[in-house]
Formats: structure tokens, sequence, C-alpha cells
């Protein structure tokens, strides 16, 4: 077993011998104690996975002769709590984005996942959570790749790497997240000089490349039938070629290195903007991001750039007004409960009922008792004049998580305070917060209002009988 350790800018490479059937706690520990550092200072990766310490090194994947990278925490105190901050700034991301895909299973939180048209994607809520955290993950990766912090950005890019892998190929296949992911990671791998992790570089290339094919198609004639142009994609072959380009040099093909390096540079080229046509699309008041896409697209063209942008712009209309639409009625959904036999509520023929003139709570407890059937649901109301003064359907109790709390506690103001006022306005942060600014920190609890108001009905009650 074959290793390379990083340390303050220097390279050491060293061998060791040991059984595959000892736990990663003990590889770490070994090879801390040859370079001279405390185990927790030390990250080992192999193969694109961070070795941990539970698990023995055969079920972690590792084989004999196999090659690793080790990230070495520097020997000066000051470096060394530096590094401890990373890895634990690391863990705090990785919390912060579990936190977020929790939210992806429940329907209070509304987050969309969408194809590469903008069309949201209907997902299992267990895959939709892997892959909430998976982007989440590769979005911080590279704000960290932004600010050149290569060992911190490889330590996510990987976490997210393992999230995507919990998801199905035909759901990996939708979305070109992964393929993207793959180049990120190949590029940490070059700045971080780690020519130990070519094989697995040469792998997710491979894998990247499969993905951009299948999607796009071999000259991107896929990607030009659904979306009219080739402008951010073009983007991403010019940086798989790039890379390509470079593992195949360090592998000392360099007929094959010359060939994608000058392809690299010919979809440069292409990517190219001129400077004047830009400044012509941005005078028709379009931003500068939309109009150098548009002209990439439309290879130069000004006004065909400015009909692409006009027409991308109805494309995504239509579907925010589609996904607008979908979320309105999913929050209508909530107050109307299920049927007799357990299905929601349907919103549609709920609509329905409503243009015909029906209160909205008869309308929903008509559809709750004919699961849906409208004909039946007509029956019910003619046949139960009583439903027709039923009250309007309101939201359902929301539960306070200690997150709410913590938001709300963090603006200044009491726990019971915090809590009573998310109660009042089922659990809307926002709400909450605004209301509690404007009574000054006082919110009375709902329970305790409908408690007294109860309670005074019941004694003027009394004082009317008396």
């Amino acid at each position: 077993m074959t290793g390379q350790a990083t340390s303050a800018g220097k390279m050491q490479q060293i061998s060791l011998e040991m059984s595959l059937d000892v736990e990663g706690k003990e590889l770490r520990d070994m090879i801390s104690h040859q370079v001279s550092l405390p185990p927790e200072q030390l990250k080992l990766i192999c193969q694109g996975r961070v070795i941990t310490n539970e698990g023995t090194l055969a079920a972690q994947g590792l084989k004999h002769g196999s090659q690793m990278m080790g990230l070495c925490l520097s020997v000066t105190q000051a470096e060394a709590a530096k590094q401890q901050e990373d890895v634990n700034r690391m863990m705090d991301t990785r919390k912060a984005a579990e936190l977020l895909s929790d939210k992806a299973e429940t329907d209070d939180y509304d987050i969309q996942i969408a194809d590469q048209s903008g069309r949201p994607l209907n997902l299992p809520s267990a895959e939709k959570k892997a892959l909430t955290l998976a982007m989440t993950l590769h979005e911080k990766g590279r704000a960290a790749l932004k600010k050149k912090e290569h060992g911190r950005a490889l330590l996510l890019l990987l976490e997210a790497d393992k999230e995507f892998r919990k998801c199905r190929a035909d759901i990996l296949n939708a979305v070109d997240n992964y393929a993207v992911l793959c180049l990120d990671i190949v590029w940490c791998y070059l700045c971080l000089k780690n020519v130990e992790d070519l094989p697995d570089a040469d792998s997710r290339l491979c894998a990247s490349e499969e993905c951009f094919q299948r999607t796009y198609g071999n000259n991107m004639e896929r990607l030009m039938a659904v979306k009219g142009g080739s402008g951010t994609e073009l983007a991403l072959f010019m940086r798989l070629h790039l890379l390509q380009g470079i593992v195949a040099f360090h592998q000392h093909n360099t007929q094959q290195a010359g060939r994608l390096l000058r392809r690299a540079e010919e979809e440069l080229q292409r990517l190219t903007v001129d400077g004047d046509k830009l400044a012509q699309v941005m005078q028709m008041g379009f931003k500068e991001r939309e109009g150098r896409l548009a002209l990439r697209v439309t290879n130069g063209d000004v006004e065909a750039s400015v009909q692409y942008i006009m027409k991308k712009r109805e494309e995504k209309k239509a579907i925010g007004e589609k996904v607008e639409e979908e979320r309105r009625k999913k929050k209508i959904q909530k107050t109307l409960g299920s049927t007799a036999k357990g299905d929601k509520v349907n919103v549609d023929t709920y609509e329905m009922l409503l243009a015909m003139g029906f209160r909205n709570g008869a309308s929903a407890e008509a559809l709750r008792q004919s699961n849906n059937d409208l004909s039946l649901a007509l029956e019910v109301l003619q046949n139960h004049p009583e439903l027709l003064d039923l009250p309007d359907p309101s939201p359902s109790s929301v539960p306070i998580t200690d997150d709410m709390l913590a938001q709300v506690v963090s603006m200044g103001f009491e726990s019971d305070m915090a809590r009573n006022a998310l109660q009042k306005h089922h659990g809307n942060i926002e709400r909450a917060i605004e209301d509690l600014i404007k009574s000054g920190g006082v919110i009375q609890s709902p329970i305790s209002e409908s408690s007294s108001s109860s309670s005074s009905s019941s004694a003027s009650s009394e004082g009317m009988h008396r």
C-alpha cells in the first residue's frame, strides 16, 4: 500500500504493509506515527472516498497495492488549529445541509428539484432528501473552490458524491449535477497535485462524458433540438476535454493529450463573445449574463440573440407560473384533509364545486364523504343541506420545532413568547417575528386565549340565567 501525504505544501511518499482486515483507525494511527502528526490532523482519501475510522479497509474498497492521498495538518499550532477549524466547518456545513434536506421531505418547505429545462421532478421523499443534501454539499464545495481552499473543497465534494450514490441511476440521468461534480473533484485532484488519484480522475471523467453524451448527444444534437442552443453546456464539454487532456498527459499519452487540449482550445474560442455585440444586447435592457449566453447560442447574431432571450424569458415565466400554481394547490390541500378512503381531497374537484357556488366548508366535506366523486358530492350536498353551514377549512396546527424556536429566539425574544407567536401563526417564522415586534415581545398563548374566551362566555351565560 502506497500513500502520498501533503503537509504545509510539502510532499512525502510512504509505503505500508498491513492486513485489509484492520479498521481505518489503525491505518490512520500508523500513518500519523510515520509522518509525526496526531491522527485527528490526518484525512485519508483513496479512489475518491474518505477513509473513515470505522469499518475494515476491505469494506471501504481498499485492495493490496492501493494508493492513497493523505491531507495532513501543519505541524505548527496556529496552522493546525486553522486546519481543525476547516474540518469543523465542513462538519457544520454537512449538518446545515442535512437540516435543509430534512425539510425537503415535509410539505412545509417546498424545495423544488428540476431537470435541465427547469421543470420540477417528482421524486420519492428519500431520494429527494438525498439529492437535496448532495446538491447543497456540492454548492458549498464549489464555493470553497472559488476561494482556492482545495483541501476543504475536496472533502465537501466527496461528501456530496457519497449522497449522490444513494440515488437511482435513472434519477441521476435526469440531471447533470453528478457529471459536473465529477469535473469539480478531478479539478481538486489536479490543484492538490495528487497524481496518485489519476485512475479515479480518469474514471470520473469517463462517467461525466457518458452522462453529457447521453443527455446532450455526441455533438449536442439533442441539446439543440430541446433547448435550441448550447452555450452553457459547451463550457462543460470544454472543461471535460481540458481535464481529460491534462490526465492523459500525466498518463504519458501525449498524442491523446494533444488532441484533447486542441479540442478544448477550439471550444474555448467558440465560447468567446465579441464585446461590441454584447454591449449592443445590453443596451436593449438585457443583463450581461443572458446576453453572453444568447450570443454563444446564436454564434454572435445580435438579432437572433434578442429573440432567444425573449423566448427563454417566456419559457421561464411559464414554468414559474406552473410551479406557483402547484404550490398554491398544495397549500390549499393541507386545509382540506382526507377522504373516507384516506386519499387527499382533490383540489381541482374542490374548486369546481366552489365555481358552482357552494361554500368552502361544504365542498370540502362533500368530497371527503364521496371520495372525490363529483356526482356523489353533489348528491351529498343536496341530501344534507346542513353541510352548507359548515365553516371554511382552516390550516391544521403545525408542530413547533426546536429549529423554528431557535430562529425566533435568535432575534432577541423570550422562548415562551416565541413559542406563543409561532403557535398563533401556524409555524410561520416571519409572521411570528413581525407580530412580536409589533406587540413589544409579548404574545398571549393561543390556548389561554381560547380558554379565557370560553370562560368569559360561560360567565356571561351564567349572568344571563341569573
